[in-house]
């Protein structure tokens, strides 16, 4: 890709404040090319990751409709090692505040990440932890629709797991903003976490 093959920092700057490359690469991963749609997903992917790298274009991905783009894709027809790249975006995104609105407002992005967790692989697991912390830092709406997605049996799943590292304080951390918003809730008495031995933060 031309983005990631340049050595000229400013000709990189100069492509990722494109609108008309986020606009490109978005069309990519909306209308796939008919003949090789899985290598045209493919290409989309990690162009479009690799333009979020920077933080001061984020908001133009945003603004070209890149959230409602993903989640649409995550929910369809990515491959393993796409769904990764997918997933690391939308936790590059959601680090903005237009990009965790606009996550947050999709009716399906908190269901699929929930779901996520522990099923696909390690890094998509701490992919999928880092957009839900953003997303449940940024708003408590989004806290209580993350818990009735059963997002608390899927972060003690996670601490219990053999996860990265990192995932596993990104649950840490979940577990603990899910305390401080509900504190008459005691997971150690809830019928779900009566035989963990995970001690709430």
């Amino acid at each position: 890709m031309v983005l990631t093959g340049s050595k000229s920092a400013d000709l990189k700057g100069m492509i990722s404040n494109s609108e008309s490359i986020f606009e490109g690469v978005l069309d990519l991963l909306r209308n796939p090319i008919s003949s090789y749609p899985r290598r045209a997903l493919k290409i989309g992917i990690k162009a479009l990751f690799a333009l979020c790298l920077a933080k001061n274009t984020r908001h133009i991905a945003v603004a070209a409709g890149a959230p409602e783009i993903l989640i649409d894709r995550l929910a369809a027809d990515f491959d393993r090692c796409d769904t990764e790249q997918a997933l690391a975006t939308v936790e590059l995104l959601c680090r903005s505040p237009e990009g965790c609105a606009a996550f947050g407002e999709h009716a399906l992005t908190i269901p699929l990440l929930v779901k996520t967790i522990l099923r696909v692989s390690d890094r998509a697991t701490e992919y999928a932890a880092g957009a839900l912390l953003a997303l449940c830092t940024a708003e408590e709406r989004w806290r209580d629709e993350a818990a009735a997605a059963g997002v608390v049996v899927q972060l003690l799943l996670m601490v219990q797991s053999e996860c990265t590292e990192r995932a596993k304080k990104k649950a840490q951390k979940l577990l603990k903003l899910l305390r401080d918003s509900w504190p008459d809730y005691s997971f150690a008495n809830s019928d779900d976490f009566g035989c963990s031995e995970v001690v709430p933060f």
